[in-house]
């Protein structure tokens, strides 16, 4: 098997399973539906990295938005005066009314995660208001506030860039994650696509491998570094990370560049069984022998 072999092997088994992605999709419709039956919700959409395809397994939440008023807003809310704590309490009544006790809800900053008895997954549920003149407000606990945030504009960024690296940006966004996940999991998701999707389309790479070890090279640059969400500027879409964490991390990124960049190297000179026994190092596990 050669390198590129395993690297297309790996892409696949990164993708969610069909029976998994069939049931994800009929229950995120049905908990939309069943939510909207005892609580205002003018439209609802999926959002995070299970609707903008770069979720990888294990699928542990699928993120939905719940639009509770009908015109934009310059105001943090609709004008009735609810605060954020309230918008998440009225996210947990109504999915207690619609599921009782098949259902156990976590309050979190923004959202209220959802599980039900019987799916492998949740769902983390977000109460959004139109904000004018653009995107949404929704509700942040830590500050007793609000926050706009854009889905769309978020799902276009990684779109446009994919197709700037030729389709090949979502599946390495895919791999990194997983070794993310593998090595400390100190990088929040979101976090690590917005990476991906500034260092990658600016770079020439011919395969995932490459793209890859590019990130790896990359990344201890961006560790450390406050990291705001990128329409808005208003959140931070990095996770906080201590001075032991932020040496840890940029030790384990560093080594593992080394490493790919020798894999490289190997590849190079034909060396595929050696090269992949690197790449197997630097995942951890999962990665196709």
């Amino acid at each position: 098997m050669t390198v590129t072999d395993a690297f297309e092997a790996f892409k696949g088994e990164l993708e969610l399973p069909d029976r998994k992605q069939k049931l994800a999709a009929s229950a995120q419709q049905e908990i939309r539906s069943n939510i909207a039956k005892q609580l205002l919700v003018t439209d609802s959409m999926l959002t995070g990295s299970y609707s903008r395809y770069t979720k990888i397994e294990p699928l542990n939440d699928i993120d939905i938005l719940l639009v509770r008023n009908n015109r934009r807003s310059p105001l943090s809310t609709d004008g009735s005066g609810i605060f954020a704590g309230q918008a998440l309490d009225q996210v947990v009544g109504a999915v207690q009314a619609a599921y009782g006790q098949k259902a156990t809800t976590k309050k979190q900053s923004r959202s209220v995660n959802v599980q039900l008895s019987g799916l492998e997954f949740g769902f983390d549920i977000v109460p959004a208001w139109l904000r004018e003149p653009d995107g949404f407000w929704i509700p942040d606990a830590d500050s007793a506030g609000w926050i706009p945030t854009d889905p769309a504009a978020h799902a276009k960024i990684l779109t446009e860039a994919n197709e700037l690296c030729d389709r090949k940006l979502k599946p390495v966004i895919k791999m990194l994650k997983r070794w993310s996940r593998n090595n400390l999991d100190l990088i929040r998701s979101f976090h690590l696509e917005l990476i991906c999707a500034s260092v990658l389309p600016r770079e020439e790479f011919k395969d995932f491998q490459t793209g890859v070890a590019t990130v790896l090279v990359r990344l201890p640059v961006y560790v450390g570094k406050v990291f705001m969400d990128p329409i808005y500027g208003s959140s931070r879409v990095d996770k906080p990370l201590s001075a032991g964490q932020q040496t840890e991390l940029i030790a384990r990124a560093g080594y593992d560049a080394e490493n790919a960049i020798e894999a490289l190297r190997l590849e190079n000179r034909g060396h595929h069984s050696e090269a992949i026994e690197k790449w197997e190092h630097i995942f951890i596990h999962g990665f196709p022998k």
